[in-house]
């Protein structure tokens, strides 16, 4: 499988599980030498599934603009979000090809810009998740921008194991925003499924995922 793939299907099952019909709301967007959202937020499941599909089919070769991208997905929270939600926002990048010359062109200017933008609201939730290793992630640089934003970077080796970072990521977003103590039973995805059916607060979730060239790169 391509390195698109795996993403795509990691979050298909994220929204498969997480995502309550016509009361949590998702959105796609996605990254390369510039900045789409792909499915503005919707209730309609059916919808972010499809869109994830066609996202499979659109990388070209761009080079990766992360920090501005980051920045612009940010602003579409603002546009588009409902401020009495909780927000969920997962950025997915491989590689160290950045290629910035926007406001935020540097790891410090983007972690400074989520801090005072995004990250000032406790009911606001963000993770940035590299994949990669040795010379090709740059893990100084993500997790400047998690120290400067005060957010989780998490880098693991391999796309087959996003599956389990954005399981571990439902579960402790659905657990927060339950309002009350929950036990976690077990750490599945049906785990996610029912704290979510006990949960009487939607969300407004988002995935920012890398379409640059190197994403048609094989991930196994």
């Amino acid at each position: 499988m391509r390195k698109i793939e795996y993403a795509c299907a990691a979050a298909s099952l994220f929204i498969q599980h997480l995502h309550t019909e016509n009361f949590d709301r998702g959105m796609i967007a996605t990254f390369g030498n510039t900045f789409r959202v792909e499915q503005p937020f919707t209730g309609n499941e059916r919808l972010l599934h499809a869109t994830l599909q066609g996202v499979m089919r659109s990388v070209t070769n761009e080079a990766t603009r992360l920090y501005d991208s980051i920045a612009d997905v940010i602003e579409s929270f603002w546009d588009q979000g409902d401020r009495k939600r909780p927000w969920l926002l997962t950025v997915i990048t491989d590689g160290k090809n950045y290629f910035d010359g926007g406001a935020y062109g540097t790891p410090t200017g983007i972690g400074r810009r989520i801090a005072t933008r995004y990250n000032q609201e406790a009911s606001n939730f963000m993770f940035l998740i590299g994949v990669g290793e040795g010379d090709n992630i740059d893990v100084n640089a993500l997790n400047t921008v998690g120290n400067y934003g005060g957010i989780p970077t998490i880098t693991i080796e391999a796309f087959p194991l996003l599956e389990l970072v954005f399981l571990k990521i439902a579960l402790e977003v659905s657990t927060r925003v339950v309002g009350t103590q929950v036990n976690v039973g077990s750490m599945t995805w049906q785990e996610v499924t029912r704290i979510r059916q006990i949960s009487q607060t939607p969300i407004d979730y988002a995935f920012l995922i890398d379409r640059s060239g190197s994403m048609n790169d094989s991930g196994d």
